[in-house]
């Protein structure tokens, strides 16, 4: 093992990074470090930054580089895969090309040209200025080398698709990163910079023998650095296992399609970058679909992939005729995994543009459980678009599921992980075909009709009066009820324009609402102390947080706002007000006053279109009444109520 620099690295050298290594996965804080490293260090002093671990690259593989072999045939460069260290690898050249665009082409940098710099480190050009090798890159076919040579070496390329992923995303962000820390250095330091990053940056160097198992090798050096992923284990893991099935003429054609799955897999899981998947939740999800889930087994899905189920001694020697993991067992887990990861980024993102999806209901039906949350339903939702259900069955069993999760959760405050055995059961049923999607529809509207219960509604809404004095205000399912409240009236009135956004809704800040009290919980106001100052205490904290007096906003209002009288409320003459809000706003601004009775009655409205739209039945007026906590109202004539 040798002590050595990145000029020293990269001398005579080709080195790219292997299939079963993952992307550039450096974040934020990691570049930082990285910068401060080489800006604070003594120009006098070395810094030593890692170990680089290179595994010499047979011939018979490199004879395959069709654009390589010129370099390494014919001017005796040696290729290596990178096995470990390929993160500070990757930041390095980055930070070369950053320094190469942020420097004048006419300055030199430590009497170098920049181009002997870009020959040396990025891309060396034969003198008949038609052969040409990337010196730092990633294995062909993999999304990142293509990303790498266009968008960060700024090279053209003939067969770039512009293809991006999580990793493809690192990549710009620490090249932008860099470029922004250059941008404010004149380029007498910026010289400095490269000189400490070529040559002051001490790496222990090491050259796997041939003879060494790499895959093993490449597992033990997975706890440095930046910790390898789930997915990313589980990668190296098959193909590693591939390489067992020796006598199999497959094996070699299983590697391929892992590298393939795992493309695919990056590609969507970054499709939408505002909103990247999580890869953990998929992996989880897909195993609870695709194997046999048990409670014994727990959440601990990677345990069981990678301890239980994919090992070399299920390949080799298995304990059990039962282990035994073949060639196809491994293809049809990586090809489940595959075409799973499309229905689940759609599932995540139903309005992103994809062919093959374009049932609006469909995408409404989806757009709403991601509101209320899927819960235990994800696994049976992708195992539905997996088996390849029709649209409408699949459509019924996102109504259930919701309803379920609604009237269960938001309603009867049952235990979060109730049915939660029996829905992911199910999930795999259904891709055996041992079940049909009907059987599953039909279960999870039993166990609605066995445990949904309007009592502990009913209780759940006295607990948040006497407890956190806020009634329905503190219920967590009022903002998802108003919304689809307020899309309902929406969509009954015919109106293309929905003015009501559920990001907007969800969202907390500081002095602004978003759910207003109509009857303001501050009711000093002359208004309001004329209608409402016959009431007690109780009787207005009962009124005031009770749901027929909960409005949600379309746009955010300053709290200072809400003690305005009705008429403000409805409109305050600059704008604001109801008239141009919500549709539920709207639908408000029709009444002349706001008193008690109108609270009351609104609140019976609301609770009657909640039985309707999740086909439930909370009970006849006088339970809906306690429910409201309005008993007093139905007590009291309409003389009495109205204005003295």
């Amino acid at each position: 093992m040798k002590l050595q620099s990145l000029s020293d690295i990269c001398e005579r050298r080709i080195l790219r990074i292997p299939d079963y290594q993952r992307g550039y996965a450096w974040s934020k804080q990691q570049l930082v470090d990285f910068w401060e490293d080489i800006v604070q260090l003594d120009p006098e002093r070395v810094h030593y930054t890692g170990v680089i671990t290179l595994e010499p690259v047979t011939s018979s593989l490199w004879k395959k580089w069709e654009q390589d072999e010129w370099i390494i045939d014919g001017m005796g460069y040696k290729p290596f895969y990178v096995v470990d260290g390929q993160q500070r690898l990757t930041t390095s050249m980055i930070l070369i090309q950053a320094i190469i665009e942020s420097i004048d082409p006419s300055v030199q940098l430590n009497y170098q040209s920049l181009e002997s710099i870009r020959q040396k480190y990025i891309l060396f050009k034969a003198d008949d200025g038609q052969r040409e090798s990337f010196i730092f890159g990633y294995e062909k076919d993999n999304p990142s080398d293509e990303y790498l040579k266009t968008a960060i070496f700024k090279e053209h390329s003939h067969s770039n698709q512009h293809q991006e992923t999580l990793y493809t995303q690192n990549l710009i962000a620490a090249k932008k990163y860099f470029l922004n820390q250059l941008s404010q250095h004149p380029s007498d330091e910026i010289a400095l910079i490269y000189k400490k990053l070529t040559q002051k940056l001490k790496f222990n160097l090491y050259e796997i023998d041939e003879e060494i198992d790499v895959f093993v090798t490449f597992e033990t050096m997975n706890n440095r650095g930046k910790p390898l992923t789930s997915l990313e284990l589980l990668k190296n893991r098959l193909i590693y296992l591939s390489t067992l099935f020796h006598n199999h003429e497959g094996h070699a054609v299983l590697r391929n399609k892992v590298n393939s799955a795992w493309k695919t897999m990056y590609e969507y899981l970054g499709k939408n970058p505002d909103a990247p998947l999580d890869e953990n939740l998929f992996l989880r999800n897909h195993w609870t679909m695709y194997f046999k889930y048990t409670r014994n087994k727990g959440d601990d899905y990677i345990r069981y992939l990678l301890n239980d189920k994919f090992t070399a001694r299920n390949v080799t020697h298995p304990k059990k005729q039962n282990d035994q993991i073949t060639v196809d067992d491994i293809s049809d887990y990586v090809t489940s995994l595959q075409e799973s990861i499309r229905h689940w980024f759609y599932i995540h993102n139903p309005y992103f543009s994809l062919t093959d999806y374009d049932n609006e209901r469909n995408k409404q039906l989806l757009n709403r459980l991601e509101r209320l949350s899927f819960r235990s339903f994800k696994p049976l939702i992708l195992a539905a678009f997996v088996s390849k259900q029709t649209i409408e069955d699949i459509n019924k069993l996102l109504i259930a599921a919701e309803r379920y999760n609604f009237s269960l959760f938001s309603l009867s405050r049952r235990r979060s992980n109730t049915g939660d055995t029996e829905f992911f059961s199910m999930a795999r049923d259904l891709v055996t075909k041992d079940i049909h999607i009907n059987t599953a529809v039909d279960n999870i509207d039993s166990w609605v009709h066995y445990y949904y219960d309007p009592e502990k509604f009913m209780y759940h809404i006295s607990e948040k009066y006497e407890l956190d004095h806020g009634g329905f205000f503190k219920w967590d399912g009022l903002r998802y009820f108003l919304y689809e409240y307020d899309q309902w009236l929406t969509s009954r009135g015919k109106q293309s324009v929905h003015k009501l956004m559920w990001s907007d809704l969800k969202a907390t800040k500081k002095d602004n609402i978003t759910i207003e009290h109509i009857f303001p919980q501050n009711c000093s106001n002359e208004y309001w102390q004329k209608r409402f100052n016959h009431l007690d205490k109780i009787q207005t904290d009962y009124l005031t947080h009770s749901l027929g007096n909960l409005v949600p906003l379309s746009r955010e209002k300053n709290a200072s706002l809400q003690n305005d009288p009705f008429n403000d409320k409805k409109n305050n003459g600059n704008g604001v007000g109801y008239y141009n809000g919500s549709t539920s706003e709207n639908e408000i601004a029709q009444q002349d006053e706001w008193l008690p009775e109108h609270i009351f009655t609104r609140g019976l409205t609301l609770l009657e279109f909640m039985e309707k739209r999740w086909n439930i039945s909370l009970g006849d007026e006088q339970f809906k009444t306690k429910l409201l906590h309005l008993d007093f109202i139905s007590e009291t004539s309409p003389e009495e109520l109205a204005i003295q």
